[in-house]
């Protein structure tokens, strides 16, 4: 099942309401124990800590995906060997070359290369299976394939 992917500003919003919602719980929960057990102040500290956890989890996570778009790598759930493979696997496909994956956003995934045919292959035809195998295999949002013969 494909999961939806977010706008790294949307992702960004919910993440800071989540942190806050969490952040008011921790407190109330925290003010309350202080509150029947003032011996107990460590408490505060403690659900401090777990906050930051958390918190340092996600941001690490959202920074990652951000670093990714800005330095336009490879998804990592995408494997070019893998998907290079599967090209060379179909009928009248001789080579691919070329062959460049990167994400301009988060869930946008690009995908540029070189493909040579048999002489014999239809260049139409082979576009259109290479492209709908890219497609339904990766997810891949925008192709561009050029086709050469052998």
């Amino acid at each position: 099942m494909k999961q939806k992917q977010w706008n790294i500003n949307l992702q960004g919003a919910y993440l800071h309401v989540l942190g806050d919602s969490i952040q008011s719980i921790r407190v109330m929960i925290g003010g309350a124990i202080i509150w029947f057990k003032p011996e107990w102040k460590i408490i505060d500290l403690i659900c401090t800590l777990i906050f930051f956890v958390i918190v340092l989890g996600t941001t690490i996570k959202m920074l990652r995906n951000i670093l990714e778009v800005l330095m336009e790598s490879a998804p990592r759930d995408i494997d070019a060997t893998r998907l290079e493979n599967g090209l060379l696997e179909m009928n009248d496909v001789v080579a691919v070359h070329e062959l460049h994956i990167w994400a301009i956003t988060i869930g946008k995934v690009l995908l540029a290369c070189h493909v040579t045919i048999t002489p014999e292959a239809d260049a139409d035809l082979m576009l259109d299976k290479l492209v709908a195998y890219i497609r339904r295999e990766y997810n891949i949002s925008h192709i561009t394939i050029q086709i050469e013969r052998q």
